[in-house]
């Protein structure tokens, strides 16, 4: 049976994000809960995140940038896909982990931060531990990351109105002499990846995948990566 074949008889295949994004498009959320049970039977839930849910996002993200989409089309579809999530996320993620801690938060107007939130599912997956700052405020990052001592530090720039908070809060890190790895993301980085370099950030990737392989090289004894070859494909 050809690929093509098989996604007609499954229903399941590389454009099902569009399929699930035009079903929350029209508030049509028992369909779209539908294609995420069917593709739970056929898909890894790694892969969910990332060859459903995620371009579904990105989709939102653009035609909302062109004018495409209202406001509340986008903020219904990233609402559902949350839910959503949490459902695949029981999957996947351990109740406990034990590893790497990491400090997460968004910078300037992030809201949602969905994007971030499957890089720490992908992380908590790969055994590390995730703390959730309760602000961005740079006294808040400062006392948080001295009193922790994090291995990481993540941070989300949704938009472009991020990118100088974010590049104070890595200035302060940096002269306050944090020793761990500090990365960014979100799309303010996707948009424009020289950002991650000016910002004086230490990592960045376009998804949560990425994101794992390229700190197998700092955490050499990290699990979770040598899997997701299946995650991805």
């Amino acid at each position: 049976m050809t690929g093509a074949t098989s996604q007609l008889h499954s229903g399941i295949g590389p454009r099902t994000y569009r399929r699930y994004w035009l079903r929350l498009y029209r508030r049509d959320v028992e369909g779209a809960r539908e294609i995420v049970v069917r593709a739970l039977s056929q898909w890894a839930p790694q892969r969910i995140y990332l060859r459903l849910f995620e371009p579904a996002l990105n989709l939102s993200g653009t035609l909302f940038a062109k004018g495409r989409i209202t406001y509340h089309d986008e903020h219904f579809v990233t609402h559902h896909t949350l839910r959503f999530m949490r459902t695949v996320r029981r999957r996947f993620v351990p109740r406990e982990t034990f590893g790497p801690l990491a400090l997460a938060t968004g910078v300037g107007q992030e809201s949602h931060l969905i994007g971030l939130r499957m890089v720490c599912d992908f992380l908590r997956w790969a055994n590390w531990r995730i703390h959730w700052l309760t602000s961005n405020d740079r006294a808040v990052v400062a006392e948080t990351s001295a009193r922790l001592a994090p291995d990481a530090v993540l941070l989300s720039l949704g938009t472009d109105g991020s990118v100088i908070p974010a590049g104070r809060l890595i200035a302060d890190l940096r002269r306050w002499g944090f020793p761990g790895l500090i990365a960014v993301g979100g799309r303010a980085i996707n948009c424009d990846p020289r950002r991650a370099e000016e910002l004086n950030a230490d990592l960045s990737a376009p998804n949560a995948a990425a994101f794992l392989r390229a700190l197998r090289p700092r955490f050499p004894t990290m699990r979770g990566t040598r899997d997701l070859a299946g995650a991805d494909a």
